[in-house]
């Protein structure tokens, strides 16, 4: 190669550019040539989109044709009414006499057609309210248990020499159900004089005299009465039982197991 002097035009020609210059050429060039290939790659995806939508669309409305078809095909083989043109398909469908127009709107049709449910019908219908009616009422209904309530009341306010209070235990249903209960035979009365305990209807071993179970509805009542001889069995029982002293007790009435609020008992003498 020939030697230029300084500030030839040939020498400003030949001469190289910095390594910077040609990588950023190099990066452009790379870019453009992503963004062509993704523009064309594009329209190659929208133009099968776009066939295979056209195609798709004439197979559904071909289908939406055959399914037409068919449908019109199945239904004009059915009874479209109870006239004479449906005399034919529910003849040869069924192959009795019964599928006949006139057979079927005559008395006799009717009347056979009514017999038949009848039978098989009625003693199912009957089986279960007859058997239902025929148990034992009483002897679904379950002990009241816990499901009662009891209160104590006594007659008088105050008690006066040779008086005997006489308590009453009152039973009610709280629960939703009817139930059984012997107020008689299973209420309890307790006596107490502040902590100690001076009278137990049953401290004495007498067993209760129970009497006939009563069967109280929801919210029904049932009461029993007894009368307290002011005997304290806490020192005894019968005629050796101390008399209570004047003073004021407190009584308790319990059935199976349920008690009732304290009521003050005021002797006077």
């Amino acid at each position: 190669m020939a030697d230029f002097e300084d500030g030839d035009p040939g020498e400003q020609r030949y001469q190289r550019l910095p390594p910077e210059v040609y990588r950023r050429r190099r990066i452009v060039a790379a870019l453009i040539a992503l963004v062509v290939i993704g523009l064309v790659v594009w329209g190659v995806v929208f133009a099968v989109q776009r066939i295979s939508a056209g195609l798709g669309g004439g197979g559904a409305e071909a289908s939406a044709v055959e399914t037409e078809d068919n449908n019109f095909a199945s239904f004009s083989a059915r009874p479209t009414s109870s006239g004479g043109g449906s005399a034919e398909p529910s003849g040869t469908a069924s192959g009795s006499a019964s599928a006949d127009p006139s057979s079927s709107a005559g008395p006799s049709a009717t009347g056979e057609g009514s017999e038949s449910p009848e039978p098989s019908e009625s003693p199912g219908e009957s089986g279960g309210p007859e058997e239902s009616p025929s148990a034992d009422p009483a002897a679904q209904v379950q002990a009241c248990g816990d499901s009662i309530s009891v209160a104590a009341s006594v007659n008088q306010e105050s008690y006066a020499p040779g008086q005997s209070p006489v308590i009453t235990a009152t039973v009610a249903n709280d629960s939703e159900n009817p139930c059984t209960v012997d107020p008689a035979g299973q209420v309890q009365y307790v006596i107490t004089s502040g902590p100690a305990q001076v009278y137990d209807s049953r401290a004495c071993g007498a067993a209760p005299e129970g009497g006939q179970e009563q069967t109280l509805e929801p919210g029904a009542e049932a009461s029993q009465e007894s009368t307290w001889n002011r005997g304290m069995t806490a020192y005894g029982c019968g005629e050796a039982a101390t008399p209570a002293e004047p003073g004021y007790y407190w009584v308790t009435a319990s059935v199976d197991g349920v008690a009732s609020e304290p009521q003050l008992i005021r002797i006077e003498g």
